[in-house]
């Protein structure tokens, strides 16, 4: 059945009465009443209103312990609840503190193998994993997989999700070779079992990302191409998570430099997602962000150029003019309009976008230095190597400046000068900066990399020019 979207407010109407009705009927704390309470509390999670959801179960917790004490089951599980919570408003110290204990009390209460146990410290595990504790949530995960292993068997759903699991905390920790390994026998023992089709799909989403990290970009595109094909049969066209495998599959096309296919999955994307969503939504904002620079990479500047203005329009809106994300569709714009031909407004843009990085996080800030280099680029494009010389001396000046004269950022900025040096006749200062430069170039890229052999034959000119010069001067003299 295809994915229908739902109204969020006609559906907190419909649990609030709920909630309300049994509030009256039943009173403040009657089971019936505390489960739509619990209820209301969920929804207030998965639209992201945290803190609300974080009160209301707050409250529910409070009203179980008096009930029943702070031990009993139903209480635990709300701990659990609101360490979850906690998780998605990132509050990451209170999330592992509330799911130690919910795991504590498990053991106390059922020992250390029974399988309630065991999903507490699954969910504590995943809780560590989301906090960046990825060593803790590693340790615990491969616990909980031998305990499940032992007493429930391999191919038990739940011992199969804690292999999976464990797969995407090493991929946290950056071993994909292990995580893919995790992933694959846990994809193959889902279908040995014939598992939900949620759950398989889950797992190879993740496993396609694995492969994708590890730039094995064929076996993610041959395993989210199932995924989709999947999706679409079991969720819908315009459901959202077909609309995120569809996304992700255009990302992996754009990565393997197959543009066509990464304009043509990123279309469908956006064209889904603007059905889905409506134009004005962030989910809307980020697949067209993307399609924007499949766009870009196929040489198609000017349609990325259009949806760079509704990205940053957006974004301004909705973030802010200093917002990271706003600077970043000012650069995206910048850099586009600059290959559809309109060089003056690209730098306008690309102006206002150093001038906003300047106010948010300083003149000397990488991000800063970074814009600057793009603007000089722009500059020299549009043959005002003036400008351009100096944007570029400012950037190469404040990296010395900062300790970093032999990194590549800064040495890729020298190397620019020394071009723009030689096109526009200031030959002794390209060898007097070349010759300081050109060592350091040859240690950090090599002898045979494309950034030392351009510096290399702009020396030669150079030379060759200087010496003209010289005996112009002599020949005069």
């Amino acid at each position: 059945m295809e994915g229908k979207r739902q109204q969020p407010d006609q559906e907190y109407l419909e649990l609030k009465k709920a909630y309300e009705k049994n509030r009256i009927m039943n009173g403040e704390d009657h089971p019936d009443t505390l489960a739509s309470m619990e209820c209301l509390a969920e929804y207030y999670d998965r639209i992201g209103d945290y803190d609300e959801a974080i009160d209301l179960e707050e409250e529910l917790l409070s009203k179980r312990n008096a009930l029943y004490g702070q031990n009993s089951e139903v209480s635990v599980d709300t701990y659990q609840r609101l360490a979850s919570f906690y998780s998605h408003r990132r509050d990451y110290p209170m999330a592992v503190r509330l799911g130690r204990h919910a795991l504590t009390q498990r053991i106390e209460q059922l020992g250390d193998s029974d399988p309630k146990t065991l999903k507490a410290a699954g969910r504590l595990a995943n809780l560590y994993a989301a906090a960046g504790m990825t060593d803790d949530a590693i340790s615990l995960g491969n616990a909980v997989l031998r305990k499940r292993q032992k007493h429930l068997g391999d191919t038990n759903h739940s011992t199969i999700v804690s292999r999976d699991n464990l797969g995407s905390y090493y991929a946290d920790k950056g071993d994909y070779e292990t995580a893919i390994r995790y992933g694959k026998e846990a994809l193959r023992r889902f279908h040995e079992i014939q598992d939900t089709p949620e759950a398989i799909l889950k797992c190879a989403n993740r496993l396609a990302g694995y492969y994708s990290a590890l730039k094995q970009y064929d076996d993610a595109i041959a395993v989210e191409r199932e995924v989709l094909a999947q999706m679409r049969e079991l969720q819908g066209e315009t459901h959202p998570d077909t609309i995120t495998v569809l996304n992700n599959l255009a990302l992996y096309y754009g990565k393997a430099h197959d543009v066509n296919r990464a304009v043509m999955y990123g279309l469908e994307a956006y064209e889904k997602c603007r059905s889905y969503y409506g134009d004005e939504h962030v989910e809307t904002w980020k697949v067209r962000r993307n399609l924007s620079q499949y766009y870009a990479r196929a040489g198609k500047y000017g349609p990325a150029a259009k949806l760079d203005r509704r990205n940053l329009s957006f974004a301004a809106e909705t973030f802010g003019e200093l917002a990271a994300e706003t600077i970043a569709a000012e650069l995206d714009l910048a850099e586009d309009l600059s290959g559809s031909g309109d060089s003056k407004e690209a730098i306008e843009v690309c102006e206002s976008a150093v001038n906003h990085l300047r106010e948010s996080v300083g003149y000397t800030d990488p991000a800063t230095l970074k814009a600057v280099a793009k603007l000089a680029g722009l500059c020299r494009d549009a043959m005002n190597l003036e400008e351009a010389i100096s944007l570029n001396r400012y950037v190469y000046e404040k990296q010395c400046e900062a300790g970093k004269a032999e990194e590549k950022e800064t040495l890729q900025a020298a190397c620019d000068l020394i071009e723009l040096y030689v096109r526009e006749g200031s030959v002794e200062e390209a060898l007097d900066l070349g010759n300081r430069i050109l060592d350091p170039v040859r240690r950090t890229f090599g002898k045979v990399n494309p950034l030392t052999t351009n510096l290399v034959n702009n020396l030669k000119d150079a030379l060759r020019e200087y010496d003209r010069m010289e005996k112009e001067k002599e020949t005069n003299g």
